[in-house]
């Protein structure tokens, strides 16, 4: 990973599944957190696990509508960080330093865009040599030593009492959604500036496609305007200014075109995750569509499940209570949510689970920003809105534009 480079926000598949509530972000004691009992207790679990990835203390950062250190309005699904020291500060909407934060199997990698918790000159990653705190070892943060062992008189270092261990406070989206977290923990950090700059070796693009451009994680997607490419049974898309391949213009057509998956918004191209695995994509406004060769020559189009990166309530997301399924209201034991109404009845007329995948939220409201009242329900692969404002009129539902919100959410789209 190159210094600079850009984050791509997490949400291909196998996003996850939020559950139950978090802890508040604010500074202090919070449910979970382990019991103070000496350093000894804290390093029973290593620590370190290389000379850039530690196992660090987080909270959830929570304070939505504040404004981070570098400027950044937190937003509700916000993917970020908070570490205590200015100096791997990301400017405003950069992403110059970023971690790697794993959890229960799971991974995100995010920028720095605010400091703390507690200090604000503690570079705990960096030897000791390098740190102020040069009598605590590489990886444990001071607020640790303090919480733990009593340094600083169990202070901080602008002499607050220090009442949790954390090193690190971890955005809702990257909290909530990417790691799947639902109370303060430990998590295994890799500070991404740290590491040496290698680029991985790539396997050859498959026959027909060597013209496919290479996005490696991180990098901004193919997002430009193109001319019509002229290939046999291809579809141009002048809004977008972009191509749809004859494989995954078939599955367009087949699962509702624009109105389900929206128009395209890049070419196809090939993209290396954050995991190293290598898949040729399509971006279009709603889904992320994958195409699959088979070695008999054969292609095979999927649909991420693009709903477990969308902002929902924590309530929406809970689980209810199974039901017996009647003519109004649906119960799905797949997800262990339900179904009713306009929206399972516009769910079935454009192509239920096949198009949509199975209900992951209740329904909730919600308010625009200019003050539009809706009604929303998200789907593995589509968020479902009603407004009120729209009745009897074609776009009283409508779906919700996720990857379009996601590039922008990355500063990739206006």
């Amino acid at each position: 990973m190159t210094k600079g480079r850009t984050t791509r926000l997490r949400f291909l598949v196998g996003l996850l599944v939020l559950l139950t509530a978090v802890v508040p972000g604010a500074v202090g004691a919070a449910p979970g957190q382990p019991a103070a009992g000496g350093a000894a207790e804290m390093l029973a679990t290593p620590t370190s696990m290389g000379p850039a990835t530690f196992r660090v203390y987080a909270h959830r950062e929570g304070l939505v509508g504040h404004t981070t250190a570098n400027g950044h309005v937190i937003q509700e699904n916000d993917r970020f960080v908070a570490l205590p020291c200015r100096c791997v500060l990301s400017s405003k909407g950069g992403h110059e330093f970023q971690v790697k934060i794993e959890y229960k199997g799971r991974t995100a990698i995010v920028p720095v865009w605010d400091v703390g918790p507690w200090n604000v000159d503690d570079n705990y990653w960096d030897p000791p040599e390098k740190r102020r705190y040069s009598d605590i070892p590489q990886g444990v943060p001071q607020a640790a030593a303090a919480y733990y062992d009593g340094h600083n008189g169990g202070r901080d270092g602008k002499g607050r009492e220090v009442r949790s261990p954390a090193g690190i406070d971890i955005a809702d989206g990257t909290f909530w959604h990417d790691l799947g977290m639902t109370d303060s923990d430990w998590v295994t950090v890799t500070f991404l500036w740290m590491l040496p700059d290698e680029e991985p070796e790539l396997p050859p693009l498959p026959a027909g496609y060597e013209h496919l451009q290479t996005i490696k994680f991180g990098e901004r997607p193919p997002l430009d305007r193109v001319e019509p490419s002229g290939e046999p049974g291809s579809v141009y898309v002048p809004q977008t200014g972009h191509n749809i391949i004859k494989p995954i213009a078939d599955y367009w057509y087949a699962n509702g075109g624009w109105r389900n998956i929206g128009l395209p918004l890049t070419e196809l191209f090939r993209e290396v995750t954050a995991d190293g695995r290598v898949r040729l994509v399509q971006y279009f406004e709603r889904q992320i569509l994958e195409l699959v060769l088979e070695p008999d020559g054969s292609a095979l189009v999927q649909s991420d499940l693009i709903g477990y990166a969308a902002y929902a309530p924590q309530e929406a997301r809970a689980p209810i209570a199974p039901f017996e399924s009647n003519a109004d209201h649906w119960y799905f034991p797949e997800t262990q949510h339900s179904l009713s109404f306009g929206f399972k009845q516009e769910w079935l007329a454009h192509g239920g689970v096949e198009a949509f995948g199975y209900p992951i939220t209740e329904e909730f409201s919600g308010v625009t920003p200019d003050g539009r009242r809706y009604v929303a329900q998200i789907f593995e692969r589509a968020r479902f809105e009603w407004w009120p404002d729209k009745v009897g009129t074609p776009e009283e539902i409508t779906y919700g534009l996720l990857v379009t919100e996601l590039l922008r959410q990355a500063g990739w789209v206006p």
